[in-house]
């Protein structure tokens, strides 16, 4: 388990704990006289009522609330977490198949990028990518927990040429071939994209269509 997930487990365990002692002991706290000592404070009753029921049903809750978004943002980025929705089986069974020429596949099988493959050419690059990435992902839970989608899934926007090239522009081989100097203002541009010449991502669009001879290969839980 993560850092973020143990923190998550902490912090809830601490609000359902006071939340108990507040469920028991109830408001027999307020008639008490004598001071309630707190460390190296000392509290009336009325006071150390107030600032537990302060954590238990304020701070504690926001903070658990918190540490488990985080978790959920940073368990996203593994192919994992992709691989959770059905719709994406495809994809991610597509990635892992030796025999695809698919881009996925290729970066997959070369070791072009260690772990994490789905983020990273979905994210973009500096914080904004990130956040949009992982905002993108938010939209696509909605949808697919309230099943508004429709097979096959369409991506928003156009492909992310800029990822691309923020990995492989600038390097021997990529400085090797002559076309990528000649398309290089296209490219820069969003003109031309890197599959217009080095074939699609991910499977076609109608061999992810139920009833395509390809559709039940590609569903198989990967997990």
């Amino acid at each position: 388990m993560s850092l973020f997930a143990w923190v998550t487990l902490g912090v809830g365990g601490l609000t359902l704990v006071l939340g108990l002692l507040l469920l028991i002991r109830g408001p027999s706290w307020l008639k008490r006289t004598r001071p309630i000592q707190l460390g190296v404070v000392a509290l009336s009753g009325v006071a150390t009522y107030k600032l537990v029921a302060f954590f238990a049903i304020a701070a504690l809750p926001v903070a658990t609330l918190g540490a488990a978004h985080v978790e959920l943002l940073e368990g996203a980025k593994s192919v994992e977490a992709c691989a959770g929705c059905h719709v994406m089986w495809p994809m991610v069974n597509d990635l892992h198949d030796p025999a695809s020429d698919s881009l996925a596949a290729r970066h997959f099988k070369n070791r072009y990028i260690q772990g994490e493959e789905c983020y990273h050419c979905h994210s973009g690059y500096g914080f904004n990518g990130a956040l949009s990435a992982k905002l993108e992902g938010y939209r696509h839970l909605v949808r697919y927990t309230t099943g508004i989608y429709q097979e096959p899934i369409r991506m928003r926007g156009k492909f992310d040429t800029a990822s691309c090239l923020n990995c492989h522009e600038g390097t021997r081989p990529f400085e090797a071939i002559n076309s990528h100097h000649v398309a290089s203002e296209r490219l820069a541009e969003g003109t031309m994209s890197c599959t217009n010449c080095h074939g699609p991502a991910h499977p076609t669009r109608s061999e992810r269509t139920p009833g395509d001879a390809h559709y039940q290969g590609l569903m198989r839980d990967p997990l």
